[in-house]
């Protein structure tokens, strides 16, 4: 912008070296012309100086929302299908109920479906064959005791 600004203040030079004659109408026209030329550079400079302003503004948010992705989507880029695997295992394991076995203390899953089951089930730790859950109300583990 300097470089046009220079220009303009050329022409500016040129028109007072002329003399230019305000009375005349050619004089009035040059005039009014670098007068004109000079109000179009300061406002590019005002449009210059808000763009840069901007630019560093859009940095900003695309800086934060980079962080926002690395927080929620973890360090990759995008999301992949690994990613929606491990949403379908989380949500399988929200079906499922674990009890630490009172024996061996081996951590026991079963499919929450067994709680409400009207039958009655067992549920036995695999490691050592301890009863971890029954679902009738009259059972009791070692810890109940």
């Amino acid at each position: 912008m300097s470089d046009l600004r220079e220009k303009v203040a050329y022409l500016q030079g040129l028109a007072e070296g002329l003399n230019l004659d305000e009375a005349t109408k050619e004089g009035k026209m040059f005039i009014a012309i670098v007068n004109v030329l000079e109000d179009i550079v300061d406002e590019l400079d005002e449009l210059d100086a808000e763009q840069e302003e901007l630019g560093e503004y859009i940095e900003a948010i695309d800086e934060d929302m980079g962080d926002l992705e690395a927080e929620i989507f973890g360090e990759d880029d995008y999301p992949d299908e690994d990613d929606e695997d491990l949403e379908e295992w989380e949500d399988d394991e929200e079906n499922y109920v674990e009890v630490e076995c009172p024996q061996c203390h081996d951590i026991v899953r079963f499919d929450c479906s067994i709680l409400s089951d009207d039958d009655v089930i067992e549920v036995t730790c695999p490691n050592c064959t301890q009863v971890v859950y029954v679902n009738e109300e009259d059972f009791e583990t070692e810890e109940d005791k």
